[in-house]
């Protein structure tokens, strides 16, 4: 699966509209809010862009590009080391699940997670673009499966993310591990 770039234009986009997340409301802000504070006409904006939301989801799929390079990096791909990484990204993102709470929007991630996340298993070459399709299409238990587990992950991240002294990465990757294996 081909690296998705993104233009200095569309940074600028991404940018303002972080920024203004963290002022308002993702229901309050409008496109004009958003070209404005990129210095962009509406129409540069969509030309890029055809919703607020297409941000959000360009956003994602730059920041799990760097998701995929940590998995990729890893000697031995595990249930451990994929956990490891997986709390380590969103320790550095909990700035953006932050303001994604803040406009009651965790669902924004949580409900294309399984999504996202096959496309980080193709990115890291576990999976052929082929084999999604197929899955998605047959829904059979693996399909089940695949959405049982993404959402035990993304109710354990919610819940780590709003902790004040919140667990490391290994740690988190060892109780994953205890959950998984029945050892809790």
């Amino acid at each position: 699966m081909k690296e998705i770039t993104v233009t200095q234009t569309q940074e600028w986009i991404i940018s303002a509209l972080l920024t203004l997340m963290d002022k308002k409301n993702y229901r309050e802000i409008t496109i004009v809010d958003i070209a404005s504070k990129a210095h962009i006409g509406r129409r540069t904006f969509y030309r890029y862009f055809k919703t607020k939301d297409d941000i959000l989801v360009l956003y994602c799929n730059v920041i799990l590009q760097d998701f995929a390079k940590k998995i990729r990096s890893k000697e031995e791909i595990t249930l451990y080391s994929v956990s490891v990484s997986y709390f380590e990204f969103w320790n550095q993102h909990l700035d953006f699940l932050k303001l994604l709470r803040k406009s009651d929007m965790l669902y924004f991630v949580g409900d294309r997670l399984p999504e996202f996340l096959a496309y980080v298993a193709v990115l890291v070459d576990h999976v052929m673009p082929e084999e999604i399709e197929d899955t998605m299409k047959r829904q059979d238990s693996y399909y089940y499966a695949h959405y049982f587990n993404m959402g035990g992950y993304w109710s354990i991240t919610t819940l780590w993310m709003e902790k004040e002294n919140r667990e490391t990465p290994e740690e988190m990757a060892t109780i994953i591990e205890n959950i998984i294996y029945r050892k809790l």
